[in-house]
């Protein structure tokens, strides 16, 4: 981090307090310095690809988690928060991954070879990959939302923010995050498919096997930011599920838009891979109770969301589409989207 310069935005009102975690510990400052380096990298190959300028990452000094994207005097900024830093290792220690293998609740025996076969994989480590393919939605979908303040035809200072928010519900505001979880679901796909690359995997199962993990960990952190996690053993306020209320989609709305634009993205990509619909339902939401059921082993958040979209599953897809067509019928989305290339009629 540039202090003079984060100290400068400062003064002008363009950033928030910033953490400053130079003079911590050094196990600390290494936690943190992995995460703004990754942010800071992703940022600025993005910042290229898309041709903007005055890009900045910061970590704001609020011990809460929540990540952040804002538009302000021109500036493009992406955020986390300090407390985020921490959750996400939290979230994602090893320790709660040790049962995955037991995910012979599948009962595709194929599958839990090639979960065997990915656990003992030489320099693979599934809660870091886990932790990436989050830290890659996280981003990805930040940025998606500095893409649309960029588009917008409106010349105001924007800001977006993951965690819930009880505010006044909004059209365009539930169409931006149906767009920005889309933008980013496809930046984790493209993560897994460079890691297959790198690790030289060829068994298709142990390819389906990472996308499921890199779904799940989309699901995990949507989870924990959504209801506001706090620890293993607070009391989580689950919301009734909604669709016209506040100013984020309900999780479960956001969870099955995500699991299905991620498999069409799949089927496209990797024509010769079978694969089916219920199947990546069936695993990644396999692979997020046990999460759970080893994170909250009092809670019951999981079965609640599986439960709701059971009960609500004509409704989530009704709104889904309804915020599609709203979503390519918006300026700021459909011009990116015609830049991208992306068919859409």
């Amino acid at each position: 981090m540039d202090l003079g310069l984060a100290q400068n935005l400062v003064k002008y009102g363009i950033i928030e307090e910033f953490f400053d975690y130079q003079g911590l510990d050094d196990e600390i400052v290494n936690k943190y310095k992995y995460f703004e380096q990754k942010f800071e990298l992703l940022f600025a190959d993005k910042a290229i690809q898309y041709k903007l300028k005055d890009c900045y990452f910061y970590i704001s000094n609020k011990f809460y988690c929540n990540a952040f994207a804002r538009s302000k005097k021109g500036y493009n900024i992406i955020g986390i928060t300090s407390g985020y830093v921490i959750k996400m290792l939290d979230i994602f220690n090893e320790k709660y991954f040790s049962s995955l293998i037991l995910i012979a609740l599948i009962n595709d025996v194929n599958i839990l070879n090639a979960y065997a076969d990915l656990c003992s994989m030489k320099y693979f480590d599934i809660s870091d990959f886990m932790l990436n393919c989050s830290i890659q939605f996280t981003f990805g979908h930040e940025f998606q939302h500095i893409l649309q303040f960029n588009s917008s035809t409106i010349t105001i200072d924007y800001y977006e923010s993951e965690n819930f928010d009880e505010a006044d519900f909004d059209i365009q505001k539930h169409a931006w995050e149906f767009d920005a979880d889309r933008f980013a679901s496809f930046e984790v796909l493209k993560y897994v498919f460079e890691i297959k690359r790198r690790f030289k995997v060829i068994n298709d199962e142990v390819f389906l096997c990472m996308m499921y993990l890199g779904l799940s960990s989309i699901v995990i952190t949507k989870i924990f930011f959504y209801f506001k996690i706090k620890d293993s053993v607070s009391p989580i306020g689950k919301v009734d599920f909604y669709t016209k209320k506040y100013l984020h989609p309900h999780p479960v709305v956001r969870i099955l838009n995500i699991i299905e634009y991620f498999f069409e993205n799949v089927k496209d990509s990797f024509v010769d891979l079978r694969i089916d619909i219920q199947g990546f339902l069936n695993n990644v939401l396999g692979i997020s109770k046990i999460y759970f059921d080893s994170y909250l082993p009092k809670s019951k958040i999981m079965d609640e969301i599986l439960l709701d979209l059971h009960m609500y599953l004509d409704e989530i897809n009704k709104y889904n589409v309804e915020l599609y067509d709203y979503a390519v019928n918006n300026k700021a989305i459909r011009d990116m989207l015609i830049k991208r290339g992306i068919n859409f009629d």
